[in-house]
């Protein structure tokens, strides 16, 4: 059995010492791995540069050769001991999700930044001793073993991966639903109501219940880090660990995004931490694990986080249409969604999500935000052919329910496909051109005949229209300040600034002659029309350009999502089944 001893001596180094015993050693050598990067977070991390300091002895404290072999694997000659004692420092400041951090306030660790590991025993049962800072507790979702305080179990690797720990003074509140205790661990202050994050959060839990009938795990942790500016969430099998501003309470639209984040890592306790892809599980920490299916593990559930708000009464319908019509617009607004599928974005998830930059709206889309929108499309078909008698819901269980945790997980090729036409019945050839055009495809989402099920339609105007009532001038640039200084962020390939030659970092001088920020330069565009020529003064490095744009028509910035003016029964009664009314 390998056990692991996480102990903070001095939490002002930011270093978490790491102790791992290995017992029944039976080859001259052991070569002990670091991941390379964190289940969740597809991107390849590097996490064996913070390590230093290592050694290797036998059990009676004798040294024992070792030396590095690649980036991140430690090879140690046995030299024909039963027991090897490994021992090294991991330097922790890096406050996200997904890695580590360590200061004289608390700390905070996910195991696969600091847990070794030695792949021919990655199945096996092992223990974690934490040994916290003086005064400190730790909360963390792995069962204790009792042997010990701060002292537990895993089943093997993978779950202890899928288990971080907070280590510190952190507040903690606690709720049951269907008998299975939940606690909310929370490090840091701000404007939150104790009272109403505890109902809340409970009644998240309970909408998410309600739609798969039970609760899959013992007991949950939520870990929750109240910051400075800083956010994010990362799902695990028994927790997760949510990062917000400790603001983000108050007004009410801002603590709304709190719920929603909490709802979406929530629902990975289904989606993709038990039903999930075949090439997530078990993972292989070293190197990039593809899948095509990343649509559905992320896209599902980023449209049921806020699906569930409103079944739950944490969010009233007509806010759930706002939010809606915003992300409609927001893909509307990205060139790139004609570029990249689903599929792709999926797969390609490891060099391009989590590394954007002044290109990346007009190359590719987010499989979060289409996925979440396709599957409102796919939902709408399913509820349309089988005339309400079912819905996307059937098909997120049928999945969950055929491809258990402890199985081979969903195939990447027609799975998902094969369960929406066993639930849609004989009208279910239709799904295979919907498959092909929206997650293989590059098709334009078909909006209006979806949301016609519900009985709803979309409305398209301009939040600037022209004295007239047509469209507004457009160039098609987006732009960043930098001192003084106003630069070019973006530009959208299909815009007149892109046709023109206008680049990112070009540093904007003047329009017509006249200087301009941008404030001045939106005020001044809104003076002319569409197909007029204007002169743009830019700096391209030290060089002063001038550059001429004729200005096209401006695509539509503003939507809404409404109810139809005369909703059939059937209609109605779609949208209160979806909505959960």
């Amino acid at each position: 059995m390998l056990t692991y001893t996480v102990s903070m001596p001095e939490p002002h180094t930011h270093l978490f010492h790491v102790e791992v015993v290995i017992d029944a050693v039976a080859s001259p050598h052991l070569d002990l791995h670091l991941p390379a990067w964190t289940p969740g977070s597809y991107m390849i991390r590097e996490y064996a540069r913070h390590v230093q300091e290592f050694s290797a002895t036998g059990p009676d404290g004798q040294p024992l050769p070792w030396r590095k072999t690649a980036k991140a694997v430690w090879q140690v000659d046995t030299e024909g001991v039963a027991e090897v004692r490994v021992r090294y420092k991991v330097y922790a400041f890096e406050q996200t999700v997904r890695t580590s951090y360590l200061d004289a306030r608390h700390g905070y660790f996910n195991p696969g930044n600091l847990c070794m590991y030695l792949p021919e025993r990655s199945h096996a049962p092992l223990i974690m001793q934490v040994l916290p800072a003086e005064g400190w507790r730790v909360s963390t979702a792995l069962e204790p073993d009792g042997s010990g305080p701060w002292c537990y179990r895993a089943s093997d690797y993978d779950e202890l991966v899928d288990s971080p720990c907070e280590c510190g003074t952190q507040r903690v509140l606690t709720f049951s639903v269907d008998g299975i205790p939940h606690e909310i661990a929370i490090y840091g202050y701000g404007n939150e109501d104790e009272a109403r994050l505890l109902r809340d959060t409970q009644r998240i839990v309970e909408a998410q219940r309600d739609m798969f009938g039970s609760l899959p795990y013992p007991h949950y942790l939520f870990i929750l880090h109240l910051t400075d500016g800083r956010g994010g969430g990362l799902e695990h099998r028994n927790s997760v660990t949510n990062m917000v501003d400790r603001w983000s309470f108050l007004p009410e639209r801002s603590y709304e995004r709190y719920l929603s984040l909490t709802s979406h890592e929530l629902f990975h306790v289904w989606n993709v931490k038990r039903l999930r892809p075949a090439a997530l599980g078990p993972f292989d920490y070293s190197q990039e694990n593809y899948t095509r299916l990343i649509w559905f593990v992320e896209g599902v559930t980023s449209y049921y986080d806020e699906l569930l708000l409103v079944r739950g009464g944490l969010m009233q319908p007509e806010r759930y249409l706002e939010r809606l019509a915003d992300e409609i617009l927001n893909l509307q607004s990205q060139p790139g969604r004609l570029l990249q599928t689903l599929e792709e974005s999926s797969f390609d998830a490891w060099i391009k999500y989590y590394r954007p930059d002044e290109n990346s709206a007009n190359t590719s889309i987010s499989y979060y935000l289409k996925g979440a929108l396709v599957s409102m499309l796919l939902d709408m078909q399913i509820r349309r052919v089988t005339e309400g008698a079912h819905c996307l819901d059937d098909v997120v269980r049928l999945l969950y329910q055929r491809y258990p945790i402890s199985g081979p997980g969903i195939p990447e090729e027609g799975a998902v496909l094969a369960a929406v036409e066993e639930i849609a019945g004989e009208q279910a050839g239709l799904f295979r051109d919907f498959f092909a055009q929206m997650i293989a495809g590059t098709t334009e989402l078909d909006y209006s005949s979806g949301l016609a099920v519900v009985g709803l339609e979309l409305r398209w105007s301009h939040r600037a229209p022209r004295p007239d009532g047509s469209a507004p001038a457009w160039l098609g640039a987006a732009f960043k300040r930098k001192g003084e200084r106003t630069l070019v962020s973006s530009v959208r390939a299909d815009s007149p600034a892109y046709s023109a030659g206008v680049y990112a970092e070009d540093e904007l001088v003047a329009l017509n002659g006249w200087r301009v920020d941008e404030e001045q330069l939106q005020t001044r565009l809104a003076e002319y029309a569409p197909g007029s020529t204007v002169r743009l003064s830019l700096f391209r490095g030290d060089a002063l350009i001038e550059v001429p744009v004729t200005l096209t028509a401006a695509p539509y910035d503003r939507l809404e999502v409404v109810a139809v003016a005369s909703p059939t029964e059937q209609q109605r009664g779609q949208f209160q089944h979806w909505m959960g009314r």
